[in-house]
């Protein structure tokens, strides 16, 4: 059994109600689940009024903890990240610096691959949130109608299974699915949410006009260029998965 532990906090240049932390621990054991613990909490917030917190899209107390097990396909992922971080000599941080500490085989130290730690990192989180049902898998729609034909592309990705599903229709009839690898998923984000959702004007009903829009899973339809900011190709591109 190897137990591990993995301390994170955004640097001293990320204010309220945006600054946090997050502690990640646990214990992988052969033929088992991931056994984990996971504790998230934000920092500095009683410098704000409620009101301030509210306006950033937060919570009241937005502090989270949860302990369970995730399958046995984070395990090799995890336990493989954080074997072969070697430590890095951090004398004092920088304030544009993160804090990290790792714990692993009774050492303690600063990661060097503290930046491939970081998206993990948020990969964890959001396979804790989906296992605590406290947000659902991920589910996004790319719609595109032009010259009376349309095509659809549909994807389903879980943080939980590490796994990612797609399906194709064409003027409505359903074409072939498969399985993306899991790194896909990262292109698949960048280019759907480096633009601007403008949710006041999208849709909130499947759109029969000639367009390209996508849906995240908010129940709304953003159509490219108009309710959704964004340099077009980025969603064609997705057409192609």
């Amino acid at each position: 059994m190897s137990t591990f532990s993995l301390k994170y906090q955004t640097s001293e240049n990320i204010p309220p109600p945006f600054a946090h932390a997050i502690e990640l621990s646990g214990e992988i054991v052969q033929n088992k689940e991931l056994n984990l613990s996971f504790e998230l909490s934000y920092l500095d917030r009683d410098l704000l009024t409620e009101e301030e917190i509210l306006d950033e899209g937060f919570l009241g107390n937005d502090d989270f903890s949860w302990q369970g097990t995730l399958p046995d396909v984070w395990k090799d992922i995890l336990y493989g990240n954080l074997k072969s971080a070697k430590p890095l000599k951090v004398k004092d941080l920088e304030p544009h610096q993160s804090f990290w500490q790792l714990d692993l085989d009774r050492q303690s130290f600063y990661p060097s691959n503290a930046e491939k730690l970081s998206y993990l990192l948020e990969e964890v989180q959001q396979a804790v949130f989906e296992k605590a049902k406290r947000e659902l898998p991920l589910h996004l729609v790319f719609f595109k109608n032009q010259a009376g034909e349309t095509k659809e592309i549909t994807i389903n990705a879980s943080f939980v299974e590490r796994r990612v599903d797609l399906s194709r229709k064409e003027n409505n009839q359903s074409g072939r699915t498969s399985i993306l690898p899991w790194e896909e998923l990262n292109f698949i984000l960048k280019n759907t949410f480096s633009g601007e959702f403008i949710m006041d004007t999208a849709f909130n009903q499947k759109p029969a006009h000639k367009g390209t829009f996508v849906n995240i899973g908010d129940g709304y339809w953003y159509e490219v260029g108009k309710s959704l900011l964004i340099e077009s190709y980025k969603i064609q591109k997705l057409f192609k998965l």
